[in-house]
């Protein structure tokens, strides 16, 4: 590992400073309500100085996100050291992932800024954005090993491709989480409003499904 300097040192506690500062704000004000102003307040520093570490709000969108999907990753590499079959890892990391969204919601708000700008016609090459790119690998790597030890320990029924299979439980548990979390927004779907249920139930019941999907009999 590289000893940083301590001017980098310095530079980068306040860059955490500034992010922690915007997380702040982003929750009083909303993720696209919050300006610069309000985050240069926050964090006590100029409006100068905080473009010196961020060039403008979708910079610290992507910083914030990439700290999120960091946290996230942690909590998922621990699962796969546990004493667990494939199919228990898999349950396992659907009840993480579900208690950090519930305990960190702008970090899924995060997320979905993210997945928006990268699907947009606006191409993002930075580091942070090549950062947040790394972090989502990382965290399909997790789920593609818990679901190969699924196969290979007989717990998940290895006909299916453990690559595919990754990529739609990571897509399916996204939006059901994107379902249940704009709920309560004026502007989500009608037909929700005939359906009574929870983040909590909901991610229940979608991991206690996949889980008998996959179990092989």
């Amino acid at each position: 590992m590289v000893k940083l300097s301590r001017k980098e040192r310095k530079r980068a506690e306040r860059k955490e400073w500034i992010i922690d500062a915007a997380e702040e704000v982003m929750r009083r004000s909303g993720f696209e309500s919050a300006t610069m102003d309000e985050i240069a307040h926050e964090a006590e520093v100029s409006k100068g100085t905080l473009y010196l570490y961020f060039k403008n709000k979708a910079s610290i969108h992507l910083a914030i996100s990439e700290r999120g999907s960091r946290m996230l990753n942690q909590s998922l590499s621990k699962i796969l050291l546990l004493e667990l079959s494939g199919l228990e890892m898999i349950k396992k990391m659907g009840q993480s992932y579900l208690g950090f969204v519930q305990q960190y919601p702008i970090y899924f708000t995060a997320f979905s800024y993210y997945e928006n700008l990268i699907s947009s016609n606006e191409t993002y090459n930075g580091e942070l954005a090549i950062a947040c790119e790394e972090n989502a690998r990382e965290a399909m790597t997790y789920i593609v090993r818990a679901l190969q030890i699924g196969m290979q320990d007989g717990s998940i029924k290895d006909t299916y491709d453990p690559k595919e299979l990754g990529i739609i439980i990571w897509g399916a548990s996204k939006g059901v989480i994107h379902m249940a979390f704009h709920k309560e927004s004026r502007n989500h779907m009608r037909i929700l409003d005939d359906v009574d249920f929870s983040l909590d139930s909901i991610i229940n019941n979608f991991v206690e499904l996949l889980g008998t999907g996959m179990k092989n009999d």
